[in-house]
């Protein structure tokens, strides 16, 4: 009993994962860590230039 309670809770939680993984906005979007880091970078200095 024990067993197949352990199992069915892992292949839920499993399932649970797999669904919100599936269902995130940022999937629909391929953008690479570095062009991620570059618009953070412009951003601020564009923040920068406005302050200035």
């Amino acid at each position: 009993m024990v067993d197949n309670f352990s199992i069915g809770l892992t292949h839920v939680l499993l399932a649970i994962a797999l669904w919100r993984l599936l269902y995130r906005d940022d999937l629909d979007h391929e953008v690479s860590p570095r062009m991620l880091w570059q618009r953070r970078q412009d951003e601020a200095a564009k923040k920068e230039q406005g302050d200035a």
